[in-house]
């Protein structure tokens, strides 16, 4: 549901984004100036995938998963993506379908700036420009990263894989470790893993019994990351 352009003019979401860090206050007005404010319920669709790209999303509030479905009709979480993270970014730049999927995880609230205002905007701001072109060759990197993994790696260190991956972009350290407090289900984590969900509860608790991982309703803890880290790149170092 679209509440219309304009709205907040501190335009705080975007010093969240190291993209946009560098614009000025007048640039970054002008920006939000261009977005509209939508919001959407636990379990709709911001898009799906082969949908023509409208728009270019920007997530204020909430948490969405990102999609791919598979030839049997599974859908399998490919990314996961949080307050201050851009989405739908690859179809605005290039122009066909949208790769993936976008569900909202609980209630969320995006901006979205159409293709043409994007593009308006970068023309008038090419060093933004440069700064998305090494952001998408980041991500692009990413995703090669995740391919080899899931054909090459062992369940154990792809699950380690996605625990460390949900630490970076919403853990938070404490006392007893970074803790992951997110409504995602072991499918969910199974899904990201590309494995099963038996073997990922399996996972967990051989994690759990090696001091490494707590689980709690809703939360995993990691107790020990750096041994985590270890073993993803003795994985990386056996392929």
């Amino acid at each position: 549901m679209t509440e219309g352009q304009g709205g907040d003019p501190k335009v705080n979401i975007f010093w969240k984004i190291p993209m946009f860090e560098f614009l000025e206050a007048e640039e970054l007005d002008r920006l939000y100036s261009l977005c509209s404010r939508e919001r959407f319920t636990k379990g709709d669709y911001i898009f799906l995938e082969c949908d023509q790209p409208r728009s270019l999303y920007i997530l204020v509030k909430g948490e969405v998963k990102l999609l791919k479905q598979a030839d049997d009709g599974r859908e399998m979480i490919v990314e996961m993506v949080y307050p201050g993270e851009i989405f739908g970014e690859e179809a605005i730049f290039d122009g066909q379908p949208y790769p993936l999927t976008a569900q909202a995880l609980e209630d969320v609230e995006v901006l979205s700036i159409s293709r043409a205002d994007f593009f308006s905007f970068l023309r008038d701001n090419p060093d933004l420009a440069l700064e998305i072109i090494t952001e998408l060759g980041s991500r692009l990197r990413q995703a090669q990263n995740t391919i080899r993994a899931l054909a090459m790696e062992r369940v154990e260190w792809r699950i380690a894989r996605v625990l460390l991956m949900l630490a970076r972009k919403a853990g938070v350290t404490g006392k007893g470790g970074v803790s992951i407090e997110l409504p995602l289900t072991r499918q969910d984590i199974a899904d990201m893993a590309a494995t099963t969900v038996e073997t990922t509860i399996r996972v967990l608790s051989n994690l759990k019994k090696l001091g490494l991982v707590e689980t709690e309703k809703g939360k995993i803890i990691l107790r020990d990351r750096a041994k985590l880290e270890e073993m993803v790149s003795e994985g990386c170092a056996q392929r």
